[in-house]
């Protein structure tokens, strides 16, 4: 059978797309990027908003409409958060598999293809308690320890260290479709590093809700986030080391020290504060304040002088006002963050805040406020990406520009063609190069910024890692 495979959202549900990947590989299955010659199309699926879940809808709409039948899969975590309820409303829809239930994919597509419909997700989570956490982390470990090294980039690697989230902001739903905070094993996660590296996946970023939460106990022996991090960099090959998302209460000194301390951690932080606001941040129950946040920052800069720094912000939360969406503007000047991601509210079912919070902000005004800080981020991003005009960089290079018929910088060259890297900070850099380039490390002179992209010439360079 040939599968094909949609991912929208997330880099944990990229991740979980590229398992998904090596294991219907394994079990005799074959990928195929031309959806028409599909027998199996498997929808990966995002619900953080409404947005998010309205694209799936629409997704399925198209595939409703098509007359030829196939196996259709709706995963992820609208998969989880709708369960058995969209049988209902996609009749033509085959499986329904939440993202704690992956490892058993192969298995639901041969039922599938007997013309059995299956619904395979996690129990509820109800009053905020983790129902399943006795399950443990045996389907986590199942599904990424049997990954397929080459399944995916060439040099870069997703892996997950722990799965779920207890922190339950009131705006969010990941911690019913994606579980109980689990964390993996230090030593199954360095043998699935190692396996990486030596297949010459230099660059790997580990994921987590909230990766800095990480903590493993056995017996005696607790291991920590900075711990796993000084096991993980001293593995040979492991050029770069990123992690996201981190959570600022759980970001101690303990880290940054060992950011500082090992080369190849890579100096960005990826903390998103969501409101600059005492007010918003105690109804999103975020659980620090301001002035924590900034401390946090200040901490972060005086470790790491050179580390780049990223946010998330949500904008009309039910009862802002302007003096909070300010306080927010004014984070972003403070923290020099290098680039935010900035969302409208929309309440998910489910979550504490659609309960209890009046959704009470017009979506006119929360258009505008979106406006608002997208642009004050924007003239912080173009003073940060200006500072490293006529600095030298290292990149780890990707392709060919999405850029490219649109070219900065023009080479003679016919051979060179404009190519996409990224810093060690996450910065986005174009040049002219060859496509042989794609998945090395080079070197580059930055020549010009946009508040998103730093253009820059080729140094030489061009090593696997």
């Amino acid at each position: 059978m040939n599968v094909y495979i949609e991912t929208l959202g997330c880099q944990m549900n990229r991740l979980d797309s590229e398992l998904i990947t090596g294991q219907l590989l394994a079990a005799g299955y074959e990928i195929t990027d031309d959806l028409e010659a599909a027998d199996v199309f498997l929808i990966n699926t995002c619900s953080v908003r409404a947005q998010a879940e309205n694209k799936v809808y629409s997704r399925l709409g198209r595939e409703a409409a098509i007359k030829r039948r196939r196996i259709v899969g709706v995963l992820g975590c609208l998969a989880q958060r709708r369960g058995a309820s969209l049988l209902k409303r996609y009749p033509f829809v085959d499986i329904i598999c939440g993202p704690g239930q992956l490892h058993a994919l192969g298995e639901m597509i041969r039922h599938a293809a007997k013309g059995e419909r299956t619904v395979a997700c996690d129990p509820d989570r109800r009053d905020g308690r983790a129902v399943f956490a006795s399950e443990g982390n045996s389907s986590i470990d199942s599904l990424d320890h049997d990954r397929n090294a080459s399944v995916g980039s060439p040099a870069q690697a997703y892996v997950r260290i722990m799965r779920g989230c207890d922190k339950f902001c009131t705006y969010c739903i990941v911690p019913f479709v994606r579980g109980p905070e689990i964390s993996r094993s230090p030593e199954a996660i360095y043998q699935e590093v190692k396996q990486l590296a030596d297949a010459g996946r230099g660059e790997i970023t580990l994921l987590g809700q909230t990766v800095n939460s990480y903590r493993y106990s056995a017996g005696d022996t607790s291991i920590r986030f900075s711990d796993l991090l000084e096991r993980l960099a001293a593995i040979g090959g492991v050029r770069r080391l990123r992690f996201v998302t981190s959570y600022p209460t759980d970001f101690g000194g303990d880290i940054l020290q060992t950011m500082r301390d090992l080369p190849n951690i890579c100096r960005y932080i990826h903390c998103p504060p969501q409101s600059g606001s005492d007010r918003i941040l105690k109804a999103m129950n975020r659980k620090y304040t301001r002035a924590q946040y900034d401390s946090f920052i200040d901490r972060a800069y005086d470790y790491l002088p050179d580390v780049t720094i990223a946010g998330d912000f949500i904008v009309g939360f039910p009862g802002e006002r302007e003096s909070d969406h300010q306080a927010s503007a004014d984070l972003i000047r403070r923290s020099r963050f290098k680039n935010s991601f900035i969302f409208k509210y929309s309440a998910r079912p489910g979550t504490v805040g659609a309960k209890t919070l009046k959704d009470d902000v017009p979506f006119e005004v929360k258009r505008e406020r979106n406006r608002e800080l997208l642009a004050v981020q924007a003239e912080v991003s173009l003073e940060h990406f200006r500072s490293f005009t006529g600095r030298q960089v290292e990149l780890l290079v990707e392709g060919p520009s999405p850029l490219a018929g649109k070219p900065i910088n023009v080479s003679d060259d016919p051979n060179c063609v404009q190519m996409l890297g990224r810093t060690s900070g996450d910065h986005i850099t174009v040049f002219q190069g060859p496509e042989s380039l794609a998945g090395q490390y080079v070197n580059a002179r930055v020549t010009g910024a946009t508040a998103f992209t730093l253009f820059a010439e080729f140094c030489g360079g061009g090593e696997r890692s």
